[in-house]
């Protein structure tokens, strides 16, 4: 009777525990990924690349990691009919012809067909000629930094050229990886921590002290103006800023920047990223959020894919900045007790098959 009970009061608890709960239907929609695009073509002949990506969107401020575009058909069509169809050469990367360059005066516009069949549109650039630059100088630079007792130093590139009179002018100056010479101590070089019987102990080296490398300028800015205030008058116009790390002007360092006439819609794009890039993280920055750029979703109006595609006038800008030349640079210059052949070069670069000999087009005494 009592092993009765017992049953009965397990089958009314059961009973209970399934008549108070119901079934909540919950489905997980995941929003549908937000498509990027980097890239962008100008008027020197050459492989220009565009980058597709994917990104998942968790708030309309707040995107997850990217994910390449891959197997996707991407075409550059001008004003005259003109059909550039772009190759995919890694995941997500896909080149023009060696020879593919814009031209001035007409119109670009780049067109995506996804993998699904989705396709996208961006809104038509017209190619603006870029005025002649006449030089570039230099100066050594001293700011403020979050270290009360350690300024920031860096030098910064002005460009002089004359702005045209007769039309409006908008310009951005990208930096492209530099060379530079990394001045070694291979005299203080010193044993392995691991040493067998003398850890750390002096071991001095006789090669090697000079050697070239390439290297992404830092920090990344971007640079951009626009001709309201100066149409027609004669420039001297700072166009690029790189932070003195101890190490990078130890030598001589070349610095190669684009310089790009772009339309008054990339103009404002650019200038939006660049207020991005250079947040710091203070109570006075505004909110970070994405940029709509010039792509168009024919299948999704509401959708917003993010980047901007642009066609520019470029010109090859270069010059070379002798330490010697320098007002000042940053202390204490940062040692690198080794053999300069041991340096790490960033993500991205390329490695020189030997380190000691300069790049063919290194030429810092014209």
């Amino acid at each position: 009777m009592k092993k009765l009970s017992s049953y009965i009061l397990i089958l009314f608890s059961l009973f209970l525990i399934y008549a108070c709960i119901d079934v909540f239907p919950f489905e997980n929609e995941r929003p549908e990924p937000i498509l990027a695009l980097e890239g962008y073509i100008t008027t020197i002949p050459k492989v220009h690349r565009i980058r597709l990506s994917r990104a998942d969107r968790f708030s309309p401020d707040f995107n997850g990691l990217n994910r390449p575009e891959t197997l996707a058909k991407v075409l550059i069509k001008d004003n005259l009919g003109n059909v550039e169809v772009l190759t995919e050469s890694t995941a997500g990367v896909y080149l023009t012809q060696e020879n593919f360059a814009a031209e001035v005066g007409k119109t670009y516009n780049l067109e995506i067909i996804r993998n699904d069949g989705r396709r996208f549109i961006s809104r038509p650039e017209t190619v603006a000629p870029a005025p002649l630059v006449d030089s570039l100088s230099y100066i050594a630079v001293r700011t403020a930094s979050e270290n009360s007792f350690v300024d920031e130093v860096g030098v910064r590139i002005f460009a002089h050229f004359q702005d045209p009179p007769d039309q409006q002018n908008y310009y951005f100056w990208n930096m492209l990886p530099s060379d530079f010479q990394l001045v070694a101590e291979p005299e203080l070089n010193l044993n392995s921590p691991f040493h067998p019987t003398c850890p750390r102990c002096p071991n001095p080296l006789e090669c090697c002290r000079i050697c070239y490398f390439s290297e992404r300028p830092s920090p990344p800015n971007v640079n951009t103006a626009e001709d309201s205030d100066f149409n027609g008058l004669y420039q001297n116009i700072p166009i690029a800023y790189i932070r003195d790390n101890g190490l990078r002007f130890k030598g001589i360092y070349k610095v190669k920047i684009q310089h790009l006439s772009v339309s008054q819609n990339a103009y404002r794009h650019l200038t939006l990223i660049g207020q991005q890039v250079g947040l710091t993280g203070s109570v006075f920055d505004p909110p970070p959020a994405n940029i709509r750029g010039n792509l168009i979703n024919l299948d999704d109006p509401e959708d917003t894919p993010l980047g901007y595609f642009f066609a520019s006038d470029e010109i090859s800008l270069e010059t070379y900045i002798h330490p010697e030349r320098l007002e000042f640079v940053f202390r204490p210059q940062t040692l690198f007790p080794t053999d300069c052949r041991a340096y790490v070069v960033g993500i991205g670069i390329a490695r020189p098959n030997d380190p000691q000999i300069p790049p063919a087009d290194w030429n810092p005494n014209r």
